[in-house]
Parts: C-alpha cells; structure tokens; sequence
C-alpha cells in the first residue's frame, strides 16, 4: 500500500494529511541528481573510485607496505627524517613529566619524589629514563603508526625505587595477519576483545620478525598473549579502527619523487661542471673488425658492469675509430628548481601539520608575524596529540600501576583516610613553550597578574615549574643576601610609575 499527501487549507493554514492506496510513482522517472558536486559521477569526477573499505580493512591492506616506505623515508629523505625528528621534539622534547594531586601536600610530595627516583630506572633495557622512553615511543608511533609500550613487574629483589619497568615494542611485532580466536573471544589484527568489545590481549612476536637468522632463533609461529592491562598501545585513529598507520602516510609519494627529483638535480648539476675533453683519432686504412672486437671484449671483462666510460672532472677521453659523443642537452634551472621544490614542501607541511619552515629549513620570507600565527595553531595541535595520547594512552596507565606497586611494595607508606583515588589523581606537566618575544610574552603575564585573570601557580604549571620549588629558591635567595648583605635586584620601575618601595617609605 502506498500513502500520499494532499494539501488541505483550514482558515488560512495549510495542513498536509496522508492519503492511503495512492497511485504508484511512475517507475521511468530519472532519480535525483547528487545534491554535492563531489559527489558527481559526471565526466569530470568519473574516475573517481572511492573505496568504500572499512577502517580495519584499509589497515589490512595498506600498513605493511607503508610501514616500510615510511621507515625507508626515516632513514634515507631529509625531510622525512626531519618531520619525524619536529614531532618527537614538539610533543615530548624533555618530557611530559606527570605529577601527584594528592589532596594531602606531605604524600603529594612523597609521591613526586618517588617518581622522580624511579624515573631513572623505568627503562628495562637501560638505555632511556622515562621520558626518553617517551620519546622513544612517539618516534615509533610516527614513523610506524602506533608503538605498543609493556609494563613489566619486577621482582622486590631486583632493588628497584618501584619494581616496574617499561619496554616499547615495535609495530610489526604484533602481527596484523593474527585473527585466530582466543576461546569465545575474537582476535582481529593481533589484538583480542570479550564479548563487550573491550581489549583483553595482544598477541606478540618475542622479537621482531625482521631479526630472524640474527642471534638466537626462535619460531614466527609461535605468539604470546599479553594481558591487555599490562599493554600502552599509543596510537592516532579514527573510530572503529584498531591499529594505527604511519603519520608520514599521506605525504610518502611526494616525499619520495622529491627525494629522487632532488637525487637527479644534484647528478645533473654535477654533470653540468665537469670539463671532459673527447680526442677522435683519425683511421688509416682498413679496420680489422676481428682485432677491434676481441679488443672491445677485453675491455668489457676488465670493466665488468661498469659504463666503459666514467664522467670525470679534467677527462680526457680517446674515441675508438668510428664512436661519436652526444650529450643529453641538459639545461640549467635554477629559479624554477627553487619554486618546485618550495612548492612540494609546502604541500607536505600541510600534510603533517607542521610549520613548512622548520621542515624546509627556508626562512628566507619568513616574518615575525606569520610564525607566531602558524606556531600558535601548531601549540594547539601538539597540545592535542600530548593530552589525547601520551597524556591518557601513556602517562595514564604507568602512574597507575606505579602507585599500585609502590603501595604493594611499601615503597610509599599511605596515612589512614586517603582514598585509591586521592592517590591516583594527577596532572600531566609537558616542556613549557620558548617565548617568541620574551619582553612582550612576559609584560603580558604580568599584566594577567595584575588584573586578577592568572595566578602565579597556573603559570608555573603552565611552564612545567613547580610553584613550591620556586617559592623555596626565591627565599632560599633572599635568606642568602640577607646573609651577606647583598642588595636585592628588584626590576627598576618604569620612569612614567612611582617607585612601590619608595612610597612605602
């Protein structure tokens, strides 16, 4: 049964009322066209095939590849290197240090300072403190798309401030082709769910599958299942997806034609300086095609795959009877090579949300102004990537586990009334932003201050300070040239204002 409306009119106001039985529509009708351009499937548009995979599918088929290219881009382009290097320095730099909330200020410091010894010892491979760990494991998640980071517990003899200890493992030792279900839990890409959905295990290589035939061997067959509550899987991905893709995935292709563009002007520009001299000598009488063939295979085997003849500054070339020289005609491209290549950096600047001078090294038209424009959406950005994953991914579940096992292990001694969530609270402190314009940036903390809208607390956390620790020093110092009778450095007032000390007199 079909249902159309009829307009029916009622002291001025129109009502529109169901009809049942209506006739069908005509089934020739054309259907309506896209309402979006983009959505065109018009001459212009028509080889246009959007994939319509899922999320985990796109994964499955794309990330093995990418995950090489991005790597062989991290060890062999500048300028992926460089991008890689930009995100490891802005989001960690010397780290995103966590610290206590406790609400009662003698644990709070207890805590802080148990975390500050155990920092030293966090990495269980010994080459890194927490926040090269850090570091370490955003390097990982750029270049390869995710990092998965182990909490192992150790023993209380292993003499340890806390018995923890983090190691960060590479992509490719969770392997995306695992989908073998774990009883009545799935396992799609390595990684296993309950019934809920919710993350339960990770299946692990004991080393990475690139290292087989080095150092001892061992089995690409066989898994270990590693409770997901001992696992950080940092990673950037949209919903529904369960593994990450390398952050240089959008920018490989043009950062690999301009790296072999880039390869071929400088081989071109060389060639372009050399002076090679060519002498053709002169034939007298019948050439013995025999005696020149035997000659011409000798030089073949004493030159293997070698060019027979090698480009290089100050040669001078004899020509065999009868050979000619013709040379590409290479011209110079000086201005047009600048303007490419600004061209494609500035399309993979944007690509990776990163300021296209601190990935080209160009600064050439670069003002005040427009970096400070630039860097404060870039703040923004690493702002994000810091609360949203090393923040919650990271610093979240090791300071968990750190209080945990410090209880557990009575490295910190709990007075009676503190809840497991008093213990638990804490803030993430990231490296404070270098001032663009020290005299300005500061004249307007100032000026927060003295309009009541800041606190000297918020902006010493803002800086990665502690306001006790500079409170202690600023009395630690006073104290001291007090002491010795020194004069105390006060900032000189400015000539428009009375002097504050001075009026109190």
């Amino acid at each position: 049964m079909r249902t159309a409306e009829i307009r029916v009119r009622v002291k001025g106001t129109a009502f529109y009322l169901p009809v049942a039985n209506a006739p069908a529509a005509p089934t020739n009708e054309a259907p309506a066209p896209p309402a979006f351009n983009g959505a065109s499937t018009g001459r212009r548009l028509a080889g246009w095939r959007a994939t319509g995979a899922g999320p985990n599918a796109i994964v499955q088929a794309s990330a093995p590849e990418l995950v090489r290219r991005s790597r062989d881009l991290g060890r062999n382009n500048p300028h992926g290197r460089r991008a890689r290097t930009l995100y490891r320095t802005h989001i960690v730099g010397t780290g995103i240090v966590p610290r206590s909330l406790c609400p009662d200020p003698a644990v709070r410091e207890a805590i802080d300072a148990l975390w500050d010894r155990w920092t030293d010892y966090a990495d269980a491979d010994g080459a890194y403190d927490f926040y090269g760990l850090q570091a370490q494991a955003v390097d990982e998640m750029v270049e390869g798309g995710e990092s998965f980071i182990r909490l192992r517990t150790r023993r209380p003899s292993d003499g340890l401030p806390v018995p923890l200890q983090l190691q960060v493992i590479p992509t490719e030792q969770v392997p995306l082709g695992y989908a073998t279900p774990n009883g009545s839990n799935p396992v799609l890409q390595g990684i296993e769910r309950n019934r809920l959905g919710q993350r339960a295990a990770y299946w692990m290589h004991r080393q990475h599958p690139g290292d087989v035939g080095l150092g001892d061997s061992f089995d690409l067959g066989q898994l270990s299942r590693v409770d997901a509550a001992d696992v950080c899987h940092l990673r950037l991905a949209p919903a529904g997806q369960l593994r990450g893709l390398p952050w240089l995935a959008v920018v490989v292709t043009v950062l690999k034609h301009l790296g072999d563009w880039k390869d071929a002007s400088l081989l071109r520009k060389q060639m372009l300086t050399m002076l090679v001299g060519f002498v053709r000598r002169a034939v007298n009488g019948t050439m013995d095609l025999d005696e020149l063939a035997r000659a011409w295979g000798n030089v073949q085997a004493q030159l293997g795959d070698l060019p027979a003849v090698a480009l290089e500054p100050g040669t001078m070339q004899y020509l065999e009877p009868g050979e000619e020289v013709e040379f590409t005609n290479w011209q110079e491209t000086a201005g047009a090579d600048e303007a490419f290549e600004r061209s494609a950096l500035r399309t993979v600047s944007a690509g990776l949300d990163l300021i296209y001078e601190e990935v080209s090294g160009d600064w050439e038209k670069t003002n005040d102004r427009t970096f400070r424009a630039a860097f404060n959406t870039l703040k923004r950005t690493v702002g994000m990537y810091q609360h949203q994953l090393v923040g919650f991914q990271l610093n979240r579940p090791v300071w968990t586990r750190f209080i945990d096992l410090a209880v557990a292990s009575q490295a910190l001694i709990v007075p009676p009334g503190l809840t497991d969530a008093d213990l638990k609270r804490f803030e993430n402190r990231p490296q404070r932003w270098e001032y663009l314009n020290p005299k300005q940036d500061i004249e307007a903390l100032g000026t927060e201050l003295a309009i009541g809208i800041n606190s000297r607390k918020a902006i010493a956390d803002e800086r990665g300070d502690k306001i006790e620790t500079i409170d202690d020093q600023r009395a630690a110092d006073q104290a001291r040239e007090t002491r010795h009778g020194l004069a105390s450095h006060r900032p000189a007032p400015s000539p428009d204002e009375p002097d504050p000390h001075q009026q109190e007199q």
